[in-house]
């Protein structure tokens, strides 16, 4: 039985109140770090979805980007191929009309030949198809072919053998053309 009037009897069971109160802390201490713990880690892991989510949306961008290049690309290449084998028949069409006899100027027939060299020149050049500037021009080996030399001023064209065509800046096919060497008649 318990004396009533024994203050130990009351220490102890102030000490075992107060050793429970500070275990009841301290769980609530632990319970509250695991909780602001598992908070602080649910903000990283958000954050890294965050990121990873703007480096995907930017990649696929990046993709978007490259593949409209790469489409662009194939399109110039294709219609460089395209243009290079119509060159020839560009060629010997102009040929044809430089070489044209004076008695068929006025032909009906030939009239028509040359209209579609005229019709296929503007049709090239609306696409980006230029010819590329020869005579009196300097040698430049990006758009001239020199496959011969005789007098004139030393690396100055002085002779077109064949046209050269530029698609939108790029050479399909560089002029073939006669060079000055440097020597006078």
């Amino acid at each position: 039985m318990q004396d009533e009037n024994n203050p130990q009897d009351e220490t102890v069971n102030s000490e075992e109140d107060l050793m429970q109160k500070i275990q009841d802390a301290q769980a609530d201490d632990a319970a509250q770090n695991a909780a602001d713990d598992a908070q602080i880690q649910g903000e990283d892991e958000v954050a890294e979805l965050k990121n990873q989510l703007a480096r995907a949306m930017a990649d696929l961008q990046n993709y978007k980007r490259r593949s409209e290049e790469e489409k662009a690309a194939f399109v110039k290449y294709a219609n460089a191929e395209m243009l290079k084998n119509l060159l020839p028949i560009l060629d010997h069409l102009n040929l044809s009309a430089l070489h044209l006899p004076e008695e068929m100027k006025e032909n009906e027939w030939a009239k028509g030949v040359l209209q579609i060299n005229a019709d296929l020149l503007k049709i090239l050049e609306a696409m980006g198809v230029k010819k590329l500037e020869t005579v009196g021009q300097k040698l430049d080996p990006n758009f001239h072919e020199a496959v011969m030399q005789g007098p004139g001023e030393k690396d100055v064209i002085i002779e077109e053998f064949e046209p050269g065509y530029a698609l939108n800046d790029t050479v399909v096919k560089p002029a073939k053309v006669k060079v000055g060497n440097g020597e006078t008649e």
